[in-house]
């Protein structure tokens, strides 16, 4: 029997913030960072500063350094924040207005092989067949911590995750969220 270790690296992303999970005592616990590339879901150790959940707003502009950890078994990367920095914070017009929508679909084997990729493609066609398309950015991310679940999608601005999409629900996610 062969076994597979995780492959460890570091990384730095530098991108503008887009979601952040707080635990129920006011500790950050994972960022979603949005680079060019894709979006990353983040964790943030537990020796942060107590006031990074008060600094940090929707929109701003990050650096984060960590650890990145390959799970080649698993077929998904985990990332691990030991510094954040605070580059730019957004202006006060951009965090009024309503952003643009988005839509994440969850790209890690598990979702993608159970029917992401499909729902994905079709979301893509609908939009196209509705002449919405310039109105809503699709990404793919990271693994989104909800395999148990999948396919994973997210919808923003409302931050409304679904599990278990089926084809069929797709114009209904548009229908709720894009129009």
């Amino acid at each position: 029997m062969v076994a597979l270790y995780p492959l460890v690296s570091q990384f730095t992303i530098t991108g503008k913030l887009e979601d952040l999970r707080v635990k129920s005592n006011g500790r950050v616990k994972y960022l979603l960072l949005s680079d060019k590339e894709k979006d990353y879901w983040i964790k943030v150790p537990k020796e942060q500063p107590e006031f990074l959940s008060q600094h940090l707003k929707l929109g701003c502009v990050l650096k984060i350094a960590g650890m990145q950890k390959h799970k080649i078994h698993q077929g998904k990367v985990e990332y691990k924040a030991y510094g954040i920095e605070l580059l730019a914070t957004p202006p006060l017009e951009q965090t009024s207005d309503k952003t643009r929508a988005k839509v994440l679909f969850c790209q890690s084997s598990s979702c993608w092989n159970k029917g992401g990729k499909v729902a994905c493609e079709l979301l893509k066609e609908e939009l196209e067949r509705r002449q919405i398309t310039e109105q809503v950015e699709i990404k793919t991310t990271g693994c989104l911590k909800k395999c148990k679940q999948a396919p994973n999608v997210v919808m923003l601005p409302d931050k409304i995750h679904y599990g278990g999409i089926q084809p069929q629900q797709i114009p209904l996610l548009i229908d709720k969220h894009l129009i």
